[in-house]
Parts: C-alpha cells; sequence; structure tokens
C-alpha cells in the first residue's frame, strides 16, 4: 500500500499537471461564444499609446481614429454582399466589362456620446453608405445607465446597427444601448441586427454583456485582465481626452 503522505503528493501533482495542461489553460481563458476579441498586435500597440499621460488631444484622436479601423475589420467581416455587380474596367487600355461584388445590406453607426464619437469617423470611412445616429447614455450616481439623449429615427430603415463604445468599464451603458435599439428595431419589418464594437473591456463588462445579451456579438480590440489595476482599463476620461475639455 502507499502511504497517506505520499498519495497525498501523489494528488497534488496530478492537479498541478492537470492545472497546467493545454485544456485547463483554454477553459479558464475561454471567451463567451458571442464575444470576439481582435488578436491584432496593432491593437495593444495603440492601446499602450493611448494610455500615456501627457498626449495631445489631436494625437488620441488619431490614435482611437486607428484603433476603430482595425475593430471595424473584423466586425464587419460577415456583411452580406453581392457578388454580380457590372463595373466597366480600362486595363492597359482597353475598355472590360467585369463582375464586382458590393456590400448589400443598410448599415447604420449608433456612437454613445461622447467617447463613441471618436470613433465615428473611422467607421464612416470604412462604411461611407452608413447612416449615423446617436444615443447619449451616462452612468448615474446610483449607478444605473440613464439616457439622456436619443436621436434615432422613427421609422426602421437599415438591417444592421453597429453601436461603438470605446470603452467597456461596467459595460452598463452598454447593455442598456442594446435594450433601446432592440425595441426600436422591433419595429421594422425584421428585427434588426444589433452588434458592439468597443477598443478596450474589462471582464466585468464582457460578463454582463454576455449575461444580459448572449445574442449580440461583441466585437473588442483587447481585454484587459489585470486583477491588481481595478481601475483599468486606464484611458482616461475618453471625452474630455478627445475633445480637450479636462
Amino acid at each position: 500500500r502507499t502511504p497517506a503522505g505520499t498519495r497525498a503528493l501523489l494528488l497534488f501533482a496530478a492537479q498541478l499537471h492537470e492545472m497546467s495542461s493545454p485544456a485547463s489553460k483554454k477553459a479558464k481563458t475561454e471567451k463567451p461564444k458571442n464575444i470576439h476579441v481582435s488578436a491584432h498586435s496593432l491593437v495593444s500597440h495603440k492601446v499602450t499609446e493611448m494610455r500615456k499621460t501627457g498626449l495631445s488631444a489631436r494625437d488620441y484622436r488619431q490614435l482611437m481614429k486607428e484603433t476603430t479601423t482595425l475593430v471595424m475589420v473584423e466586425a464587419t467581416h460577415h456583411l452580406k454582399h453581392s457578388n454580380k455587380i457590372p463595373i466597366n474596367t480600362d486595363e492597359e487600355g482597353q475598355k472590360q466589362c467585369r463582375k464586382g461584388s458590393s456590400i448589400s445590406e443598410r448599415l447604420a453607426i449608433v456612437p454613445l456620446s461622447r467617447g463613441g464619437l471618436g470613433m465615428t469617423d473611422a467607421a464612416m470611412e470604412m462604411l461611407p453608405t452608413t447612416q449615423v445616429w446617436h444615443l447619449g447614455i451616462e452612468i448615474s450616481p446610483k449607478h444605473e445607465p440613464d439616457e439622456y439623449y436619443n436621436r434615432l429615427p422613427e421609422t426602421v430603415a437599415v438591417e444592421r446597427v453597429f453601436i461603438l463604445d470605446p470603452m467597456l468599464v461596467s459595460g452598463r451603458a452598454a447593455v442598456r444601448a442594446i435594450d433601446i435599439l432592440q425595441v426600436w428595431g422591433a419595429g421594422g419589418k425584421k428585427p434588426v441586427q444589433i452588434e458592439l464594437v468597443a477598443l478596450v473591456a474589462t471582464p466585468e463588462a464582457i460578463k454582463l454583456l454576455s449575461e444580459k445579451h448572449p445574442e449580440i456579438k461583441v466585437y473588442v480590440g483587447m481585454i484587459d485582465e489585470d486583477e491588481e489595476e481595478p481601475i483599468m482599463p486606464s484611458l482616461g476620461d475618453v471625452g474630455h481626452r478627445l475633445f480637450n475639455t479636462c
């Protein structure tokens, strides 16, 4: 028989091996299926630059625009498109008629004021025919999301909406925005597809969004998982830094 002390050591060693196995690590870091985190190295690089103190409002806006472009590329990869668009080309002096591709969905973006305004230009440059609406949601002293501005049109004329919110700290404002858009989007012929695009998020925000709206796809540049920094993500007051009002 194996002595009790030896059995305990063997059990402990087995537990350590299980914890260090690839399957265990995968389970620990696995994200909900509706959460898509960018693997692009430039995202973390640019977010690092945005966090630096002493950054001018101009540089902050430019970095936010560049980071938004990177995340929006991933958020728009699945858009429906038509492959039978005739186009006339001029190739080596000879005119040709070819067939091209064009996005076939009617789209809108909804930046959450004020921070989401810093993401708007990048999204509009990628989707030049998109509609732009605005929502203003702030967290009250009681930590509840309050809607203070709403410019959604009365008529639903789009098929997909991208909510823009650069920094998801608690996730409550984003959840409130989704709630508002779902009620509004139900008034169309078909329910509007809603997706959320963010640059940085905390695990707390990701957990809340997954619990409240597991049906909504969330595209985020990176998730801050530094347990020693409870105030992360440290992009500062995004509205103030964007518009130089701090």
